[in-house]
């Protein structure tokens, strides 16, 4: 556990390390990069900043609609999805904060203000994820197909047949999913019988993965609630996408000059970035940006740093204020959440297959 603990930040010694190694060798002009500081417009900043707000009240709205089944089947009274917005600024500071520990606040803080038992939330947690994946990549596939604006990028001629990928990668997904809440133990035998063909332990762990899966997606009730679930999921999306955007017009050209479908492109690159979760920083997210600033755009380097941490502290360490804002509000230690997120955890770690 102490080695676990303190892996992540032997990896954020590395890159700062890295970083620092780069900027030096490269000549970076740190004259340059003040400036481009300076010359940010912090009203644009702070409109974004309120947009990624607004984001985890949409949050709060589609996990009131995962909660409905919950709901029937423990005859409890709903509460109002408003009532959830505390959860979801509490969770996603202590995810900022703490990074991967932080990420069953959430589900802890849901489960004691509705009374709904854990195991239900971290199946909304798994579903969200799902609608989160199918909403992004519908976006990003659909503006790498349809831009025109994209056609002068370096790599350009690539674009089209990323797009196709995604997009058919997604429906794939949207496919798998929808036969395992249809016909759950049947895709689970089916998928386990291949696997089998294998490994068999591996292929009964599939299964068991399958049909826990399957449970999970029983916070879908009906098509409404999925509908209203997909909406939500894109308009979020499209709330973050907008943050991008404002954030970029803060700067100074060329920066500022960037149209909406390369903004898409670089959230691309930053969400893929992001599947690196280090404690307290974001990991790849600026790596991701701060590269299609420089690669893609031919953004100077001192401005692609600026705007990179600039945008990586609006749409991942803004949230903080209003979390502890929230937690105070509450009466909640965000150690203790993080603490009893790090213990459900370790409990929920299944048994390895022998």
């Amino acid at each position: 556990m102490t080695l676990r603990r303190a892996l992540p930040w032997v990896l954020l010694a590395a890159v700062v390390a890295f970083v620092a190694w780069k900027l030096r060798t490269s000549h970076f002009d740190w004259a340059g990069f003040a400036r481009s500081w300076r010359t940010a417009d912090l009203k644009l900043i702070a409109l974004a900043i309120a947009v990624i707000y607004v984001n985890f009240v949409l949050r709060a709205m589609r996990w009131a609609v995962f909660l409905r089944p919950a709901y029937k089947q423990s005859g409890t009274r709903p509460i109002h999805w408003w009532s959830l917005n505390g959860s979801q600024f509490i969770g996603f500071a202590g995810l900022a904060i703490f990074g991967r520990i932080g990420e069953l606040i959430r589900p802890l803080l849901v489960a004691r203000r509705t009374g709904l038992s854990f195991s239900s939330q971290i199946a909304v947690v798994t579903v969200e994820r799902v609608f989160d994946l199918g909403a992004f990549a519908i976006l990003f596939s659909l503006n790498l197909l349809l831009s025109p604006s994209l056609q002068t990028l370096p790599y350009h001629e690539r674009f089209h047949t990323v797009g196709f990928v995604i997009a058919g990668l997604t429906l794939f997904i949207a496919a798998f999913v929808a036969g395992v809440r249809l016909a759950g133990a049947a895709v689970a035998a089916l998928t386990a019988s291949l696997v089998g063909l294998i490994s068999k332990p591996a292929g009964a762990a599939v299964r068991e993965k399958i049909l826990a899966f399957r449970d999970g997606l029983n916070v879908i009730d009906n098509f409404a609630d999925f509908a209203w679930a997909a909406a939500l999921s894109l308009l979020l999306w499209a709330t973050i996408a907008l943050s991008y955007v404002i954030v970029m017009r803060a700067f100074p050209p060329p920066v500022h000059d960037l149209t909406i479908s390369h903004t898409l492109v670089m959230m691309g690159f930053s969400v893929v970035g992001g599947i690196v979760q280090l404690p307290g920083v974001g990991g790849g997210t600026q790596v991701g940006t701060i590269s299609a600033l420089t690669l893609l755009f031919g953004i100077p380097q001192e401005l692609a740093v600026s705007a990179g941490i600039i945008l990586w502290l609006v749409t991942n360490m803004s949230v903080i204020p209003a979390g502890l804002i929230f937690a105070r509000i509450e009466g909640i230690s965000l150690g203790q959440m993080a603490r009893r997120s790090e213990s459900a955890e370790t409990e929920a770690q299944p048994t390895p297959v022998e």
